[in-house]
């Protein structure tokens, strides 16, 4: 790995790891080594990377199912189900490691990009709160702040820096801690889904070649979406159109139950050209219609939000442009999905493998690989990797 690609890694590991919460102190942990734990709503994803000479090798991975409807289940169910799952696995594959990095995502944790008056790192971090208040919509004392500083830009003739900024509800936190600490595990990070899938497209591509791609990482609960340009994120969105409504709309329309709509969902393909459906028609393939039919208005909804960020992200520069569309997550396998999305969005559309660049990731099947995406970006940060600005 080059000097340049290793700086633009660091640089993304940012990262966005809350301090406002202490960690316990274990003094006979001094390893900085971690393993990654993506919390999803209906499975766990585990990733244990190692780094020797700037290049990462997969150690482990591992994907834990939270059971039938675990989606359905309240917050606080699914917490300690959660626990219970994860300890399993720990237990049964002897993981020694105790220090972990996980994520938060959701319709309680913002992120904004303003541009603050011109102060150093260390000032910034004293005054956040103040700075900070006007644009978050949370009540300032029930939340985590971090920010990153992107770098200086003059308005109205000042000058400022524009900054990210990132606030989660404290319980949104705790929530995450509260699973770990039952099973003695000590939280180093606790970092974005934006970020780490940003971490994960990083590690894949190369830094000399300048580009703009839209991450989408279409997860069970929520669909994360990242414009990336020249490995900056400029947009972060989290939406709820996401695996469980593909699965909603299937169950709905062939009045069936949860598991029998996600093995539909699974087993037929989005029918996007007009020769695909004369085809199943012309086979009395009628259940393979009625699925892509009832999969058409909720991934038309799914494009319309892409659109609202692609739309966004022009009005800050009309030359922009797209250059491709990276799927990831667990519903990025729904066949033709990617083929549908590049006739729509008239861009290159690809299924993300974020382990492609990674010794050993060449074990993991592909349809597996690109669930691990936060997985794998979370699995590049340990403790105490924030560049000092």
């Amino acid at each position: 790995m080059t000097k340049h690609r290793k700086s633009v890694i660091n640089y993304f590991k940012m990262a966005i790891a809350f301090s406002a919460f202490k960690l316990p102190e274990i003094s006979f942990l001094k390893s900085r080594d971690a393993f990654a734990v993506d919390l999803g709503s209906s499975s766990i994803k585990i990733v244990h990377l190692k780094s020797s000479g700037g290049k990462y090798s997969l150690v482990k991975w591992g994907t834990v199912s939270l059971g039938e409807g675990a989606t359905e289940l309240s917050p606080q169910d699914r917490k300690g189900i959660a626990a219970a799952r994860l300890g399993e696995y720990l237990a049964k594959e002897k993981f020694l490691l105790k220090n972990v990095v996980s994520s938060v995502s959701g319709n309680q944790v913002i992120v904004r990009y303003v541009h603050f008056p011109k102060l150093s790192r260390e000032e910034l971090a004293k005054t956040i709160q103040f700075e900070a208040e006007p644009y978050i919509p949370f009540d300032i004392r029930e939340v985590d702040l971090s920010f990153h500083i992107l770098g200086d830009v003059v308005e109205e003739g000042q000058k400022k820096m524009e900054t990210i900024l990132v606030a989660s509800k404290k319980e949104v936190v705790q929530s995450r801690l509260d699973v770990f600490n039952e099973l003695n595990l000590r939280s180093v990070v606790i970092d974005i889904d934006a970020f780490a899938l940003e971490n994960a497209y990083e590690i894949n591509t190369d830094p000399s070649v300048p580009e703009t791609v839209i991450l989408v990482n279409i997860g069970s609960g929520t669909t994360n979406i990242v414009i990336s340009e020249n490995r900056i994120p400029r947009v972060v969105r989290d939406i709820f159109i996401s695996g469980n409504s593909f699965s909603k709309a299937i169950q709905r329309a062939m009045a069936c139950d949860m598991k029998t709509a996600e093995d539909l969902k699974m087993r037929y393909s989005l029918l996007v050209t007009a020769e695909e459906k004369e085809k199943t028609l012309a086979d009395n393939q009628k259940e393979a219609l009625q699925v892509s039919t009832a999969l058409v208005p909720v991934v038309k909804d799914l494009l319309t939000e892409i659109h609202r960020s692609i739309d966004f992200y022009i009005s800050q520069n009309p030359e922009r442009t797209i250059n491709r569309v990276l799927l990831c997550g667990g519903s990025a396998n729904l066949k033709n999905l990617d083929k549908f999305l590049a006739l729509e969005l008239k861009i290159p559309v690809e299924i993300f493998n974020p382990l492609r660049n990674i010794a050993g990731g060449e074990v993991v099947p592909e349809t597996e690989a690109t669930a691990l995406a936060i997985a794998v970006g979370l699995g590049l940060r340990h403790e105490n990797d924030i560049p000092k600005k």
